[in-house]
């Protein structure tokens, strides 16, 4: 079976989701639309567990309501909401890159993705996340997670550091169901981390083991 064909990726796209109906887990950004509560939680999402973010999230967003809120904050109050989650040293960056937002965008995150790149902070996974999240545009989403199932998947290692890898970022693309983003993009995200995890994952209860590559050799 070749899996990098057309009507396979749109198969593997559609089997996510469909798995994703009956176990999707709820988080408060995922009930945003607002850009800026959407890049405060990826931005505390990373190297972090999504459930210890929840209640440092919620409270932060109630002090820094607006980006506008956040750029007029001392480090060191940010710092107390950061240090929660090991993350105390990004506090001066995050208000940074909210006095950027405001002083050289008129408080608006942008819509393109080459203007997110300009943020300080924002690089190709966060602004993807913003633009697919936020705004509903149809891409892909690719973090160290959605490169393990696609590794497995496909059987193909990545060259370099993985989630810069073309290959990866190409067939996430491809994999995607066209005006679905925000659902494939949690979907793929929840399979990663109940089934497709990265140690001992459940092949014996994956959607796609029929298809899989690394289902197939264990």
């Amino acid at each position: 079976m070749e899996l990098l064909n057309s009507s396979i990726l749109s198969e593997i796209g559609e089997r996510i989701i469909n798995w994703w109906k009956n176990n999707k887990r709820d988080y408060p950004w995922r009930r945003e639309r607002d850009p800026y509560r959407i890049l405060i939680a990826e931005i505390m999402l990373q190297r972090t567990k999504a459930d210890q973010v929840v209640p440092v999230y919620l409270e932060f967003l109630k002090k820094y309501p607006t980006v506008h809120d956040l750029a007029r904050a001392s480090v060191e109050d940010v710092e107390t909401y950061f240090a929660r989650l090991g993350l105390r040293w990004r506090a001066l960056r995050v208000v940074k890159m909210a006095k950027y937002i405001v002083e050289k965008m008129r408080g608006v995150i942008p819509d393109r993705r080459e203007e997110l790149l300009k943020v300080p902070m924002i690089g190709d996974y966060m602004a993807d996340a913003i633009l697919a999240f936020a705004y509903g545009r149809n891409v892909a989403v690719v973090d160290s997670n959605v490169v393990r199932v696609i590794e497995r998947i496909f059987g193909i290692k990545p060259r370099g550091e993985a989630r810069r890898d073309p290959r990866f970022r190409s067939i996430a693309q491809k994999i995607l169901p066209k005006g679905r983003a925000r659902k494939y993009n949690w979907a793929i995200i929840d399979f990663a981390a109940k089934v497709c995890t990265p140690r001992n994952p459940k092949c014996e209860m994956c959607p796609l083991k029929d298809m899989c590559r690394y289902a197939e050799r264990k």
